[in-house]
């Protein structure tokens, strides 16, 4: 005997309907209710595209999870190519930095030119090594650094510099000195606002070497121990030195060495170190108070010394930082924190501590931050301070233990062997 399916179904829906019927001024009405409704989305299939859809998006998520981790680790990958050329440009943008761009002698613009051919060579050097790089920081620096030349390349071609298929530019010298010897129409100012100065591409270059080369050599951030400098150790001998060259009458801000500036740059250092390695959080704010009035402390010590400085790339570099505690006003205020006419600090302990920490780690962790443009312009007046005006030794470094010039060697912090 067959079965009657049409019979069935249509029993099963009675029984359905006197189920609900019966229960309808019941507890039980809805969960019952909710159970029909679950089966009958089973039975058309929409419950199936549901869950479909639910794992899909699971999967993805996962898979983006996966990939962020993938993408953080690429972050760590060393990378001694492009560790190496940041350092080569790092020195060649600062050089660019200390140069007189009013002068316009015959063989001030013969300086200018090949430092900037220099500076050519080691960021076209710079970007074939990133765009072969495993570690996606050093590829997301030399990007940003690509799109900081692009964005001013008209001014660049003006004076002879244009831009290859592969992001690396071409120097015609003939053009650049042609330019700079141009007084009329104001080509050697052209010059001067792309190198020289705050803001310049040449001291986003710096800033950017300098990032690159810490991504290269394992990832260590702005605060990790192995990204320090030479010590203070060095000074000493560098001022001997500098008392019998600074009696030459020749140019001695260029060459005389500064060891109260170098001690005042060391101190301020190892303050924001301490800073960017402490736990900056809300239950943690009596230990911060202290680290940062310290931090405090020790700037304005730097700043008060470096303003009495005869270096006058002591006292350029000085002026930079000023200009980073001026473009972070606002953060600072929102921890007491308040900026003197003189680019001094002053803080206020009931205002930071009714101050939320994030503001602070914000300051002092992570690419670009507060901390890690102070700690580059830090490097370079310590740098200044104990060898002197890059044009000087432009063809020297600093050992890692401060004992004398030497060639650079990789291995170091990219401020210590320039």
């Amino acid at each position: 005997m067959g079965i009657n399916l049409t019979g069935l179904n249509s029993g099963l829906a009675d029984t359905y309907s006197t189920l609900l019927g019966s229960m309808s001024g019941s507890d039980d009405a809805g969960g019952v209710s909710s159970l029909l409704g679950d089966y009958a989305a089973i039975k058309n299939g929409s419950y199936g595209k549901m869950m479909k859809s639910y794992y899909a998006k699971l999967e993805k998520q996962e898979a983006e999870e996966s990939g962020e981790t993938s993408k953080s680790k690429a972050g760590k990958i060393k990378d001694s190519a492009s560790a190496s050329a940041a350092a080569s440009l790092y020195k060649s943008a600062s050089a660019l930095g200390s140069l007189n761009y009013d002068d316009r002698s015959e063989e001030n613009i013969g300086k200018i030119s090949d430092a900037v051919s220099a500076f050519i060579k080691d960021y076209n050097s710079l970007m074939k090594s990133a765009d072969k790089s495993e570690n996606a920081t050093v590829k997301k620096q030399a990007e940003s650094l690509y799109n900081s030349y692009y964005s001013n390349y008209k001014l660049f071609s003006k004076i002879g510099i244009t831009m290859n298929s592969d992001r690396t530019l071409s120097l015609d010298e003939d053009t650049l000195k042609s330019k700079l010897a141009d007084t009329e129409h104001g080509n050697g100012a052209t010059v001067k606002t792309l190198f020289g100065g705050i803001g310049s591409f040449a001291d986003k270059a710096v800033n950017k070497a300098s990032s690159i080369y810490r991504a290269a050599s394992g990832g260590d951030s702005v605060t990790s121990s192995k990204a320090k400098y030479a010590g203070v150790g060095s000074s000493s001998k560098s001022s001997s030195t500098s008392s019998s060259s600074s009696t030459k009458d020749t140019d001695k801000s260029k060459t005389t060495t500064d060891a109260q500036a170098a001690s005042a740059a060391n101190t301020l250092y190892k303050s924001i170190e301490k800073l960017g390695a402490m736990t900056m959080d809300n239950d943690n704010k009596e230990n911060l108070y202290k680290a940062f009035s310290t931090f405090i402390n020790d700037y304005n010590d730097l700043i008060n010394t470096t303003d009495k400085s005869s270096n006058s790339s002591v006292t350029n570099q000085a002026g930079y930082l000023k200009n980073i505690v001026s473009n972070n006003k606002s953060a600072l205020s929102r921890l007491g924190v308040t900026v003197n006419s003189d680019k001094t600090l002053n803080i206020d302990k009931e205002k930071f501590n009714e101050a939320d920490m994030s503001t602070l780690k914000n300051l002092f962790t992570g690419n670009n931050s507060f901390a890690e443009k102070m700690t580059d312009r830090v490097n370079q007046i310590y740098r200044y301070a104990t060898q002197g005006d890059s044009s000087s030794t432009s063809s020297s470094g600093y050992t890692s233990s401060g004992s004398g010039i030497t060639a650079p060697s990789m291995g170091s912090m990219v401020d210590t062997i320039l």
